[in-house]
């Protein structure tokens, strides 16, 4: 694996306003256009040619958006060593903080960027780690334009071949599911906080479907297309619940209760499913917000310092 690094300044315009406002939190985004044409485009494809509409739901399944990074990141950016590597075909930009100490692994959820977790970076550096973030594949600077669980399971096994293994690892959202993926594969983690984790990989498609309105016979294409490139079998493997049964490691799942994108009851199921988790609830942070809550924060920073030891449940 090639690897080159420099330090890169963020473009001055990239700045998107952050969502300060609360009220948004407590209430679903409004749909965009596009989703509604793509919605009504379906519902008249599906009619006609249900196979064309399943390939095109596929292919949209899999693609990312890229978001400009928001104010709220660019210290993370800007104090980060940044670096690309080869992996898989693909360009990684890896983002790290701090010299020395055990490593911890941030791991974004999906359309998400590697400093997405940038405000966890100064209270880990403060309790004496390093820090090693990345943008997955179709991701923030990283090439691609699709992906899916297993590339990004494996790129995190390329990065601990790199630079040894992780002390511990903080997922946000979809970022859980990859990472437990990648822990069945090999990947050695002491320990995980999981923000704000989705139970099964069916109940993303099942969301995708609600959202874009998608008719059942063009539901049965799509299903039937990741399946067979997959494998019948791939709802269990990429399932955060069956992957982390054989999980012996100390883990705490934070979720937020006004949670609209994934319910906080996937992240309790999670918890129950994993030997020796602990499931914490947060309110009116919504599914991003969790990100900069200095509770939240303090929360995780806290387990990872004690070395992971839960209390009772």
């Amino acid at each position: 694996m090639s690897h080159h690094h420099h330090q890169v300044g963020a473009d001055k315009n990239c700045a998107k306003k952050d969502e300060k406002n609360t009220n948004a939190v407590s209430k679903p985004r409004p749909l965009p256009l596009m989703v509604k044409l793509l919605a009504a485009g379906f519902k008249i494809v599906g009619m006609v040619a249900p196979k064309l509409a399943g390939w095109y739901a596929y292919r949209l399944w899999f693609k990312t958006r890229r978001y400009k990074t928001p104010a709220s990141e660019r210290d993370a950016l800007h104090s980060a060593l940044i670096e690309r590597h080869k992996i898989n075909g693909q360009t990684i930009v890896t983002y790290q903080w701090g010299q020395s100490g055990p490593r911890v692994l941030l791991v974004h959820g999906w359309s998400g960027r590697g400093t997405q977790l940038g405000s966890l970076v100064p209270p880990l550096l403060a309790a004496g780690y390093q820090v090693l973030s990345f943008d997955e594949p179709a991701h923030g600077a990283s090439t691609g334009k699709q992906t899916n669980v297993y590339e990004i399971a494996d790129v995190m096994l390329a990065l601990q071949k790199h630079y040894g293994n992780f002390a511990a690892a903080i997922t946000h959202s979809f970022g859980g599911p990859c990472l437990t993926t990648a822990m069945n594969k090999g990947l050695s983690v002491l320990r995980v906080v999981s923000i704000s984790p989705p139970l099964h990989a069916q109940g993303l498609v099942n969301k995708f479907i609600a959202a874009l309105s998608i008719p059942k016979n063009v539901e049965h294409d799509l299903l039937r297309r990741i399946e067979h490139r997959f494998g019948k079998n791939v709802w269990q493997e990429i399932s955060m619940q069956t992957n982390v049964r054989g999980l012996n490691i100390p883990a705490l799942v934070l979720h937020d209760m006004d949670d609209h994108d994934v319910s906080w009851r996937d992240g309790e199921s999670v918890a129950k499913a994993w030997n020796n988790a602990k499931f914490i609830a947060t309110q009116k942070l919504g599914h991003r917000r969790i990100l900069r809550d200095p509770f939240a924060i303090a929360t995780a920073v806290d387990f990872i310092k004690a070395g992971g030891c839960v209390g009772t449940r």
